[in-house]
């Protein structure tokens, strides 16, 4: 945890220093699977995906007019649901690239894809939609995007609306179960 939240910290000062971007530009970072990264086999484990991609989007919001956007509204950012198609490994030591790119948005949610490159191969891709919290509650994009150049909105394709269709549902039946009156303890 201590490496996320020095990460973040360093985004954050880095945009400082750095290029401005759009707020639907595509963007790429370089990394390096370090030993901490992986598992006993000495590839990233999975649960380091979503770390990077944590990564990758927070730069895009501190590079971009998004960063003052959400700061001046004292709105937090927020993940909202995300799946990942592992493909092959990324093994310690090596580089990878991870890129960003934005797949559109609705009333409600910012959807990116995540692609994790590695010589010009594809090992991983990584789906997210996002969206932003004021006082527990989300908040409309439309002030939010306006502010920040969006003109029109952009429709994410079918295929990623897809992936989250069912994810609602999901959580409700879950509720339904009541699992925490279920579970015994060992």
């Amino acid at each position: 945890m201590i490496y996320y939240w020095y990460s973040i910290v360093k985004i954050l000062i880095l945009r400082n220093f750095q290029s401005e971007v759009n707020y639907d530009q595509t963007i790429k970072r370089t990394f390096r699977v370090g030993p901490f990264d992986c598992d006993g086999f000495r590839v990233m484990t999975a649960a380091k995906y979503p770390v990077y991609m944590d990564f990758i989007r927070w730069e895009l919001i501190a590079r971009s007019k998004l960063y003052k956007a959400i700061v001046k509204r004292k709105l937090a950012p927020s993940l909202g649901s995300q799946k990942i198609i592992y493909r092959k490994p990324l093994k310690i030591w090596s580089k990878f690239d991870v890129i960003l790119e934005s797949a559109g948005m609705d009333d409600k949610w910012v959807y990116y894809v995540h692609y994790f490159e590695q010589k010009n191969e594809v090992k991983a891709i990584g789906i997210a939609r996002t969206l932003v919290w004021k006082r527990d509650r989300p908040t409309a994009l439309t002030d939010i995007m306006k502010e920040v150049g969006a003109t029109e909105k952009i429709d994410p394709p079918l295929w990623v609306l897809n992936i989250f269709k069912e994810d609602k549902e999901i959580i409700e039946n879950a509720n339904k179960k009541n699992y925490s009156e279920q579970s015994t303890v060992l």
